[in-house]
């Protein structure tokens, strides 16, 4: 009897599947459910539809229009299908009503972007290049000739439409809004939290004291790794390790030979690090001492879990860096070589200075010469 019953659900379910990939084959394969005007038959879809209306998709000076399946739909069989099966989530979405108001779009519009421009990405803009030969561009006729040698060096190096040419259609997300909610995520975690042993990580940058309400000994960075050493109300005495180059007695670096900030100390306290040891570098001559720094903090701004932390790196650098063109990864520079690079690229950004430093600091410990990987 039991074996009968399984057989009926093997059959019900072979039955059942099949049907709902006719359906999905039909679907996928008839011009009306795959027409503009079935996609904004959803009211949530006008807001992407006037945008698209003031875009040269619709209206150009060669009268060529593309549609909304001309993006958002794969031509391929199999990649049509499952487009088709993933935007069944679409329609339940838009009966719970997830999108019903202009608010809750501009609210959604980042993750709906990051999750377009993640599968051109996978995919290497299939979308794009139905469209737009490679092979039949003419450079010749673009009228900005500066973009038209940067778009044949991006192709050179691999680099997908997407990388560059996000926002064309539709207006561009608030970049910012990730970052930022990780950030007030972090700050919430790290109010509730009460660590009271292990290593903690300043999310931004802290000041740091001789004694409990003592005498300022200086600031400590983001992301420097502090071991706690013990815990009284509401304060740490934290010990940070690192390198001094000699000569240099306001910083203490991470790494020795590259300028990773750990610690700015203050004048009263530049004598305050013990040495462990001392290496001078084959490479440039220069001497460093390995130090030991022991300070006092308030228990505020701190989280334990790094791999945390670099999420809110990486989404601040994919950000800031990514909106006119694909990000340049943390592995393209060496540690020393960031502080150029990032600095060069401030004025085209829109950070604070909290929000730089620590931008900074995660691209410098992401670096080849860091990490022993490069891109």
């Amino acid at each position: 009897m039991k074996s009968t019953l399984v057989k009926r659900l093997v059959i019900g379910s072979s039955i059942g599947l099949t049907a709902l990939f006719i359906v999905l084959a039909i679907g996928a394969f008839s011009p009306r459910l795959s027409s503009t005007g079935f996609c904004i038959s959803c009211h949530e879809m006008t807001i992407s539809y006037e945008e698209y209306k003031q875009s040269s998709h619709f209206a150009s000076a060669s009268g060529v229009r593309a549609e909304c399946s001309s993006c958002h739909i794969p031509e391929a069989f199999f990649p049509k299908l499952a487009s088709k099966t993933q935007n069944v989530r679409e329609v339940v979405a838009h009966f719970r009503g997830v999108l019903d108001s202009e608010e809750k779009y501009e609210k959604e519009r980042l993750r709906m972007a990051k999750k377009v421009w993640e599968h051109l990405q996978q995919n290497d803009s299939a979308e794009c290049r139905s469209c737009h030969v490679e092979d039949a561009f003419v450079y010749e006729s673009f009228k900005d000739q500066e973009g038209a040698l940067q778009m044949q060096d991006g192709l050179k190096e691999k680099q997908t439409c997407i990388d560059c040419h996000k926002g064309m259609v539709h207006d561009m997300p608030d970049m910012s809004s990730g970052y930022v909610l990780l950030f007030e995520q972090l700050q919430e975690q790290s109010q509730d939290s009460n660590i009271k042993s292990g290593t903690v990580y300043p999310l931004q940058t802290v000041l740091c004291y001789d004694e409990i309400d003592g005498r300022k000994d200086g600031r400590i960075l983001p992301a420097t790794a502090l071991t706690i050493l013990e815990d009284q109300d509401d304060w740490l005495k934290v010990r940070a390790e690192g390198y001094r180059q000699d000569g240099v007695t306001a910083m203490i670096y991470a790494m020795e030979g590259k300028r990773i900030f750990s610690v700015a100390l203050g004048k009263s306290a530049r004598e305050k690090p013990d040495l462990i040891s001392t290496k001078e570098d084959p490479d440039t001559g220069l001497t460093w001492h390995q130090v030991e720094f022991e300070t006092w903090i308030k228990q505020e701004h701190l989280v334990s879990d790094l791999e945390q932390l670099w999420e809110y790196g990486a989404e601040l650098h994919n950000a800031t860096c990514g909106i006119c063109h694909s990000p340049t990864p943390a592995d393209h520079y060496l540690a020393n070589q960031w502080i150029g690079g990032i600095k060069y690229k401030k004025e085209f950004i829109s950070v604070s200075k909290e929000e730089y430093r620590f931008l900074q600091k995660y691209l410098q410990l992401h670096a080849p010469d860091v990490t022993g990987f490069h891109h």
